[in-house]
């Protein structure tokens, strides 16, 4: 292949990552404005978590066109298709230039969803909170950034070596059905993990002021449900969404080698 049609293929592959990444984040985005507008009221005493969850999917199937076009359906959609669109672009760099993608994609993709997550999480906060808006406390920041480099990394660099440990013990021996398997299960067993941390970012925003005791009592409180209901969002974001993202990537791909030839 020629240096230009090489040159050509490598900015067609860049599209195919971007279109795969608004494909990805236009599916999930709203079962996850949904259930991160019903955890944060929840936590702010605003709404129980099963009544707002209910608003939400009414909110979504009986005026869907506002939905799409609504602050809080953009925040999350921006987040989503940051986060996917850098690891699929870091990706096709480092095939390009021959390299190995791992340390480069946890970096940078943990900085494009460490930094959109964030704003989007403190306009949820000041938008369906119950305190007066204002800006988030130290802590909170230290829990989010926590929470989504944790997240990051089981979403994007531990399912490729969990579905090789799948094959290689002989639980699942087919390639495809070992990389789903792992895209499903690692963002979601993270989450026992990064809810704890979420749940007290939200709170030292909410109750600034109190002890630890009230804290730990809190977290007792919402950790099982709030868990729970984050494992079930997790599934979409970067379980089903992660495999849809491969999917439309590899598919868009193919097509555009094959016709480069």
């Amino acid at each position: 292949m020629s240096d230009v049609k090489y040159q050509s293929l490598f900015g067609k592959k860049l599209g195919v990552d971007f279109v795969a990444a608004a494909s990805a984040a236009f599916a999930v985005s709203p079962f996850i404005t949904i259930v991160d507008r019903s955890i944060i009221e929840n936590a702010s005493g605003r709404n129980k978590l099963g009544a707002a969850l209910k608003s939400g999917i009414i909110t979504l199937l009986t005026k869907p066109h506002r939905f799409v076009r609504s602050r809080p359906f953009l925040l999350v959609f921006g987040v989503y298709f940051a986060t996917y669109a850098t690891a699929n672009s870091i990706d096709t760099i480092c095939e390009r230039l021959e390299t190995d993608n791992q340390t480069p994609k946890f970096l940078g993709t943990t900085i494009a969803n460490m930094t959109t997550c964030i704003y989007k999480d403190r306009a949820f906060t000041q938008m369906f909170g119950t305190v007066v808006p204002k800006g988030l406390p130290l802590a909170s920041y230290g829990m989010f950034v926590t929470r989504d480099a944790l997240t990051i990394a089981a979403s994007f660099n531990m399912p490729g070596s969990v579905a090789a440990e799948f094959q290689q013990r002989g639980w699942i021996l087919d390639s495809e059905r070992a990389a789903n398997a792992a895209q499903l299960l690692c963002p979601a067993g993270i989450q026992f993990v990064s809810c704890a941390l979420h749940l007290l970012g939200l709170d030292y925003y909410n109750r600034p002021n109190v002890s630890l005791a009230s804290r730990m009592e809190f977290l007792y409180r919402t950790y099982i449900k709030t868990t729970l209901t984050r494992i079930v969002r997790i599934g979409p974001a970067f379980g089903v969404g992660g495999i849809g993202n491969r999917m439309v990537k590899d598919k868009g791909n193919e097509f555009i080698t094959a016709r480069s030839w």
